[in-house]
């Protein structure tokens, strides 16, 4: 019960996430959004994980799990997410993001050896086809006339990252406390960060304006720090592919708080929310109600 409830203040924040990260990308590169947005969470994780810090005994394989989490999975997400941002909208962003479950149940059979059902399959092609639904803006009358946002296309290759730091969490985070092994994954980030800072300009801390330090703070101490906080917890005691389930949650958030950011919902965004979102519930399926509705589906045929 505690897992879901975390889970569901987690994809709260998320969902404001995008609104938040458009404004942080409108006065600054995307190196530096995430340079300021994951400095602010480790110092949040840091005040979180302070006690259990000194008592912390380290492992390879924990060491290992983190820098995969941080270093891979939170920085590939973050790098790609921002760059699609850019010229894409929230709504999109969450969207695609909606795919995030079934992309972590393929990734999940194959990294942590779980089954794939058929349910996993179907739920997969529909949620897919939803993507691309959105990514096409909805036109699917004439394959050649399809008009691709490569924006949109990152934050797929975003959602990639984003199912492999689901994944190892679920497998490395077990042999440390939450809030240390989430500490020590923002910290891997933040020295993958450092690898790009040579290659961007970074503006004064005075030219930003009050707005961006609202906006940066939301996103890096509440939709950072605690958020993966609540979240890896969540995924360490209900597993990888509920956190997928979960996160059908952050595209409803997302369309909430765009009434207070100005984002416009058009009717592609609709139909490809009822495929993702159909193809999400499908995969939820318990095999009991899956063998049933099979069987009328076959005396329907026959008759």
């Amino acid at each position: 019960m505690k897992a879901n409830i975390y889970f569901i203040i987690a994809t709260l924040f998320l969902g404001l996430n995008f609104h938040l990260s458009k404004i942080v990308l409108a006065e600054v590169s995307f190196i530096e959004a995430i340079s300021w947005r994951f400095t602010l969470a480790g110092i949040t994780l840091f005040l979180l994980a302070y006690k259990n810090l000194k008592s912390l005994q380290l492992k390879r394989s924990s060491i290992k799990g983190a820098a995969l989490v941080g270093g891979i999975g939170l920085l590939g997400f973050n790098v790609f997410l921002f760059l699609g941002l850019r010229n894409s909208s929230a709504i999109n962003a969450a969207l695609i993001i909606g795919l995030n479950p079934a992309i972590t149940v393929l990734l999940s059979s194959i990294i942590l050896k779980t089954s794939l059902k058929t349910k996993h399959l179907i739920g997969i092609i529909i949620s897919f086809s939803g993507v691309m639904y959105l990514i096409s803006k909805g036109n699917i009358t004439s394959f050649q006339d399809i008009d691709f946002n490569y924006s949109d296309v990152l934050i797929l290759i975003a959602n990639i990252f984003f199912a492999l730091h689901h994944v190892w969490v679920k497998k490395y985070s077990s042999e440390l406390e939450n809030t240390s092994f989430t500490f020590l994954a923002i910290l891997f980030t933040l020295i993958g960060i450092l690898v790009f800072l040579p290659f961007v300009e970074i503006q004064e801390i005075a030219s930003h304006s009050t707005k961006f330090w609202f906006a940066i703070s939301g996103l890096g101490i509440l939709g950072t720090g605690v958020v993966f906080y609540f979240w890896n917890y969540s995924v360490q005691k209900a597993g990888a592919d509920q956190a997928g389930i979960f996160m059908n949650m952050v595209p409803l958030f997302t369309a909430l708080f765009a009434v207070f950011f100005n984002e416009y919902l058009y009717r592609y965004h609709f139909i490809s929310a009822l495929f993702i979102i159909s193809g999400m519930l499908i995969m939820k399926i318990n095999n009991r109600k899956m063998s049933y509705y099979s069987m009328i589906l076959k005396r329907k045929l026959k008759m």
